[in-house]
């Protein structure tokens, strides 16, 4: 099943006359070519959530319901934004930040990165567990719990992840922490060259408790999405000449984007060429500590 880690209806803003947007598509040997594509037709991977060992009327349950849920949510909130208004409702912030959350997980780099975190987390060994594995363990059974674990349920481990994932994107003290951040839509038409989005869309700081602390996502081809911990650095960010912000915000954009940048045509090709790839892009998944 297809898996739109890049969902359709946050594209349909670079749609032009012709229905299609313009793909800038990293192929073999790296080499960046530019088509028109309809949204159903790009940003997506085979059975990117779906869920191991369960049965076939559920194993698509995280695609079809809850990542269905999270964008059908954010569409009022993105419509809202388009046409220059901030959402002050509960809900309607909500739904946002659960679809920009979710857009930091939901690709095919992050996804296996976060399984694999989860499942080095999950085999390590619990004194507690241990003891109670080794009062019921079968003579033929291995020496340890997550030995036998991943003997006889790997399905299970994979299945865990990524139903975790799901409750992390509705964590409660990050949305209230992304909720109550003060929120900007940035009107760049005035200025010629216009926002690309790509594959690694969202643009966030280390830290989000700090001065600079913010989110920033293209909306379409003339509107950003700005969220900052402090009003002042909302405000500064704001006072930047269109064109500046145009140019900075596309360079990361481009420059955190793996397999696909979208744009309104194909004028940035070499741009895009020059710069693909060269960027990290955010992500929750912490790096193994040493032990």
């Amino acid at each position: 099943m297809k898996h739109h880690y890049i969902p359709q209806f946050y594209l349909r803003p670079w749609l032009g006359d012709d229905d299609r947007l313009q793909e800038l598509k990293r192929g073999h040997h790296n080499l960046v070519t530019s088509k028109r594509v309809f949204t159903k037709q790009t940003g997506y991977a085979p059975d990117l959530y779906t869920l191991p060992g369960a049965t076939e009327e559920t194993k698509q349950n995280v695609e079809k319901a809850f990542m269905a849920f999270v964008d059908n949510e954010a569409v009022k909130a993105r419509d809202m934004m388009l046409a220059g208004q901030i959402p002050s409702d509960p809900k309607t912030r909500e739904a946002w930040t659960r679809f920009v959350l979710s857009m930091v997980f939901r690709n095919p780099e992050e996804m296996p990165k976060f399984k694999e975190r989860f499942r080095e987390e999950l085999l390590r060994q619990d004194p507690k567990i241990q003891a109670e594995y080794e009062k019921q363990k079968e003579p033929d059974d291995p020496e340890t719990f997550e030995q036998w674990l991943m003997t006889n349920r790997p399905e299970r481990v994979e299945r865990y992840a990524i139903l975790l994932m799901t409750k992390l994107v509705q964590r409660e003290n990050v949305n209230y922490l992304f909720r109550t951040m003060h929120w900007r839509v940035i009107d760049t038409s005035g200025v010629v060259r216009r926002l690309m989005t790509s594959d690694r869309p969202i643009m966030m700081s280390s830290g989000m408790v700090h001065y600079t602390g913010h989110f920033a996502l293209p909306i379409s081809p003339t509107k950003l999405f700005l969220a900052c911990t402090a009003l002042a650095f909302a405000d500064e960010f704001c006072a930047m000449p269109a064109s500046k912000i145009v140019r900075e915000i596309n360079k990361i954009v481009v420059g955190q984007g793996r397999k696909f940048v979208y744009a309104l045509d194909s004028a940035y090709l070499a741009e895009v060429r020059q710069q693909m790839g060269k960027l990290p892009y955010p992500s929750f998944v912490r790096p193994e500590r040493n032990r």
